[in-house]
């Protein structure tokens, strides 16, 4: 997992792998997350999530989607 404080910009950016997912409730990481950068101030927890699909395969079907 891999977090970026951008509070600067409103928010905090959250990496996850698709193990990760399964392992970590993200209710209570964005509370956890809120209270340990600057506790008060206003902004998003924004999580990216990999997926549990081959990449290579979904992007080969993308580009010949749209060909």
């Amino acid at each position: 997992m891999e977090v970026y404080n951008k509070q600067d910009i409103g928010f905090i950016e959250v990496w996850m792998t698709h193990e990760e997912q399964e392992k970590f409730d993200r209710i209570e990481l964005t509370r956890k997350l809120l209270g340990h950068y600057q506790p008060g101030k206003k902004c998003k927890v924004a999580f990216f999530l990999s997926g549990d699909r081959d990449l290579e395969e979904q992007t080969e079907g993308l580009l010949c989607m749209n060909l």
